[in-house]
Parts: C-alpha cells; sequence; structure tokens
C-alpha cells in the first residue's frame, strides 16, 4: 500500500475539477481526470478534500451547482500562490494544522511521526485557476527539516514504484510526474513542499515562476 506521502494529488484534483466545473468547464478538467491509482506526489488526502469542500461532489451540470464555501484557515500561505494562473484568477482555500489533523490517516500520521512531527504541525494551501485545469500549492511541515522531508518523499516514492523526472522549470528545480492530460511540478524549499499541476511544461513555468 502506498503511503499518504506519495499518495497522488487525489485531494488537489478533486478540488481543481470541482472548481473548473463550477466555473464553468462541462466535464471535469484534464487535471481531475489525471488523479488515477498510480498518480503521486505529497498531497492533503481525499478526505482532507472532502472538508474543503464538504456539502459536494464533483458537479454534472455546473451551471447549476454554486461554488462551495471553501475554508481560508493558513492566509500566510494563501498569499505565498499566484492570483492567477493559466490566465484564469484563482481560487483559495487553507487548512491549519487542527482541521488537517482530523483528516489525517494513519499511514500519513506514521510519516509524520518519522520526521518528529505531528498531523497538527501540517498547513495546506491551495489555489486553482478556473477552469484552466491548472493548480498551486503548499504542503507545510512545520520546522521539518528540508533534506528530511526530501528523503522521505523519496524513499516512499521508490517502495510504491512512482516514477519522478528531474527537471529545471521556470528556473526552478523540480520533481515532475507525468499523468494523463497534465503533469505534477513539485520542489521542496525550507519545511515546505511546493508544487504546480499544468498540462505543459510551459504553463507550469508561468506558474512556477511566481512562487518562491
Amino acid at each position: 500500500m502506498k503511503t499518504a506521502m506519495t499518495r497522488r494529488l487525489a485531494g488537489t484534483m478533486v478540488l481543481v475539477g470541482l472548481v473548473a466545473g463550477c466555473g464553468g468547464a462541462a466535464s471535469p478538467s484534464p487535471a481531475s481526470q489525471a488523479a488515477g491509482p498510480s498518480a503521486a506526489a505529497p498531497s492533503v488526502s481525499a478526505s482532507a478534500a472532502a472538508s474543503l469542500a464538504p456539502s459536494q461532489a464533483a458537479p454534472s451540470t455546473a451551471a447549476s451547482i454554486a461554488l462551495p464555501s471553501l475554508p481560508s484557515e493558513a492566509k500566510d500561505l494563501e498569499a505565498l500562490l499566484p492570483g492567477t494562473i493559466c490566465g484564469a484568477a484563482t481560487t483559495k482555500a487553507s487548512l491549519s494544522g487542527a482541521s488537517f489533523a482530523a483528516t489525517a490517516d494513519e499511514d500519513f500520521k506514521a510519516v509524520l511521526q518519522a520526521l518528529g512531527k505531528s498531523a497538527s504541525d501540517v498547513t495546506f494551501a491551495l489555489a486553482i485557476g478556473g477552469s484552466s485545469g491548472c493548480a498551486a500549492g503548499i504542503f507545510r511541515i512545520q520546522g521539518v527539516d528540508s533534506a528530511a522531508f526530501e528523503a522521505a518523499f523519496d524513499a516512499q516514492a521508490q517502495k510504491s514504484g512512482d516514477t519522478f523526472t528531474a527537471k529545471n522549470v521556470g528556473g526552478k528545480d523540480v520533481k515532475v510526474q507525468t499523468l494523463t492530460g497534465a503533469s505534477n511540478y513539485l520542489y521542496f524549499k525550507g519545511d515546505a513542499v511546493l508544487f504546480a499541476t499544468a498540462k505543459t511544461d510551459d504553463q507550469a513555468a508561468t506558474i512556477l515562476q511566481q512562487m518562491p
């Protein structure tokens, strides 16, 4: 079984699809379609995504469904994310440690414990670019050593057979996971992992250039 440290960005992709659909897309965005069983990256869990949009399932008819109220519990992290990506104004949401702790699964808690942390140390923020299928996010484990964080991620990716390619995109050295219709681009900085989701390297570059 994959640990939560290397699970797909399922929660992110669900929320990308939700916001894209509510923004007027008639069908799920490529990013939301890309979230398959083998897509892996450090992420908010699917249950955390449910807490970001507690009253909505992915819409089948976007025009009839209003965008749910999204939590904004880590405004400092939200402020680090772009206001516009892939030509669309972003919708932002975030979870603080206490809220995230309520959604964290046992596998993820075990990884945090190995790093000497707990779920209450986690803060997550996400920005979604309308119906573009693009997103950006920050996943922070307060006080964790960057090298240890990256090593834990790499170890779990290797165990689960997930493949990442090293690239320089938008002036940043990133790990790229190619999915169907979109890719995840992630890099570690301080006690956080930052990521962009986009259809092409060029799109990803415009997002990453706006990030810390």
